[in-house]
C-alpha cells in the first residue's frame, strides 16, 4: 500500500473491519484478481516467444518490449497479491518489516520500468523516421546490443531511485516505523513521494507524448506527400517502391506504439495525480482518506499490465506462430515440433526458429541492416524488415 494512504484515518472514524464493505471488497478484489491473473498469463507469453524466436530477439523493439512485459508480470505476481489481500484484510499487515518493505520497492521498481521503456521506444521511434537520410534505409541506429544497454540502465536506474530511502538519509524517509499500528506504512517524506511520482511517472508520459505528436507531424507530412527525395553524397533521388513501403511499416510501427502510451496515459495519470495531491494536499485534511478511491486509481493502473499484451503482441503474426508452435509441441510432443532450430542466413534476412508467415499487420521494428549475397539482387525487399 502507499504510504499516502493512511487507515488509520479511517479507522477512528469507521473501524478497522469498515473501511471495506462486502459490497465493495468483492466486487473490486474480483475485478484485481482478474488483472493479476491476465496480466500475469499474458506477459508470460510475450516473454516466452521473444525468448524462444530467435528473430524477435534480434529485433532491438523487441527487446524493449521484452522489459516492458517482464515489468508488467514482476508487477501482476510481487505488488498485485498484496494489495488483492489488503482488501479482504482491511490492510492488515501480517508479512512483517522485510517483506513490507520489499513490496514497496517491488512495485517503485516495476512500474516506472514500464514508462520509461515506452519513452525509449518513443525517443528510437522518432529518431528512425526523422533521419531524412536513413528513413527508407536500414540504418542502424538501434543495434540489439545498444538496446540492451539502454534497458540495463533504465532498470539500474528504477532500481537505484527505489532503495534511496533504503539509505537512511533523514530527507527521504519519516520517523514513523514501517509497521504502523497493524498497518503497511513505509513512511516515505513528502518530498520522495512528491518527486517519485513526477519524475517517474508524469514527467516520462508527458515526455513521450511529445515525441509521439512529433512523429505524427512527420506522418501528416508523410501522407500530403506523395514523392519523397533523398540522396547521399549526391543528387536526391526518388526511393523506390521497397525503400517507400519500409518507411511506411515503421511509421505504421510508431502508430502502434502509440497505443501503448495512450493506455499507459489512461491507466496511470489519475493514480499519479491523486498521488501528488495526497502528498501535498492529504493528512490533516483528508479525515477520513478516501481510500476507496485511491483503491479504484490503484486498479486502473494495474490494468495497464493486462492491456499491453494485447495491444501488440497477440496481434503481431510472428508472436501468433510462436504460440501456435507451442501449442502444437504442446499437444502432440515429438521431434518435429520442437521449437529450437537451426538458424541460417537466407538471401536477405535471418531465419527464425518459428516458421515466420507473411502478414500486412502492423509491426513495431527497428531498423536493421541485412546480410547480402554478392549474387543477390541490390534492392530491400519487404521481407528484409523482419
Amino acid at each position: 500500500m502507499n504510504n499516502t494512504t493512511d487507515p488509520t484515518d479511517h479507522h477512528s472514524s469507521e473501524g478497522v473491519f469498515q473501511i471495506f464493505k462486502p459490497t465493495f471488497a468483492y466486487p473490486v478484489a474480483a475485478c484485481y484478481i482478474l488483472i493479476a491473473v491476465v496480466a500475469a498469463v499474458g506477459n508470460s507469453l510475450v516473454c516466452y516467444a521473444i525468448l524462444a524466436n530467435r528473430s524477435l530477439r534480434n529485433n532491438p523493439t523487441n527487446l524493449f518490449l521484452f522489459s516492458l512485459a517482464l515489468s508488467d508480470l514482476l508487477t501482476a505476481t510481487l505488488a498485485m497479491p498484496f494489495d488483492i489481500e489488503s482488501i479482504f484484510l482491511q490492510f492488515v499487515w501480517r508479512h512483517g518489516k522485510i517483506l513490507c518493505i520489499s513490496f514497496h520497492t517491488a512495485f517503485l521498481i516495476t512500474v516506472p520500468t514500464s514508462i520509461l521503456t515506452l519513452l525509449v521506444i518513443g525517443v528510437d521511434r522518432y529518431k528512425t523516421l526523422s533521419d531524412p537520410l536513413g528513413r527508407f534505409r536500414r540504418a542502424q541506429f538501434m543495434t540489439p546490443e545498444m538496446a540492451v544497454i539502454v534497458i540495463v540502465i533504465v532498470w539500474v536506474y528504477c532500481i537505484f531511485w527505489a532503495s534511496l530511502p533504503r539509505m537512511g538519509w533523514p530527507w527521504l524517509v519519516k520517523g514513523r516505523k514501517v509497521i504502523y499500528k497493524g498497518y503497511c506504512m513505509v513512511p516515505y517524506s513528502k518530498l520522495y513521494s512528491t518527486m517519485n511520482t513526477f519524475l517517474n511517472f508524469v514527467a516520462p508520459v508527458i515526455i513521450t507524448c511529445v515525441f509521439f505528436i512529433m512523429i505524427f507531424r512527420i506522418a501528416r507530412n508523410h501522407h500530403n506527400r506523395s514523392v519523397f527525395k533523398f540522396g547521399v553524397n549526391g543528387p536526391p533521388r526518388q526511393p523506390s517502391k521497397d525503400e517507400t513501403r519500409f518507411y511506411a511499416r515503421n511509421l505504421k510501427g510508431a502508430k502502434t506504439t502509440a497505443m501503448f502510451v495512450v493506455a499507459f496515459l489512461i491507466c496511470w495519470q489519475p493514480y499519479s495525480y491523486f498521488s501528488i495531491v495526497s502528498n501535498l494536499y492529504g493528512g490533516d485534511h483528508w479525515k477520513p482518506y478516501p481510500v476507496k478511491l485511491y483503491m479504484i486509481l490503484l486498479m486502473l493502473g494495474y490494468l495497464n499490465s493486462a492491456l499491453n499484451p494485447f495491444l501488440f503482441a497477440f496481434r503481431n503474426k510472428r508472436f501468433q506462430a510462436t504460440y501456435v508452435k507451442l501449442f502444437k509441441s504442446t499437444i502432440r510432443p515429438g521431434p518435429s515440433s520442437t521449437i529450437r532450430r537451426r538458424s541460417t542466413i537466407s538471401l536477405r534476412t535471418l531465419s527464425s526458429e518459428i516458421p515466420e508467415t507473411e502478414s500486412k499487420a502492423v509491426r513495431l521494428q527497428s531498423i536493421r541492416r541485412t546480410r547480402e549475397t554478392p549474387d543477390a539482387p541490390r534492392r530491400h525487399g519487404s521481407n528484409s524488415a523482419q
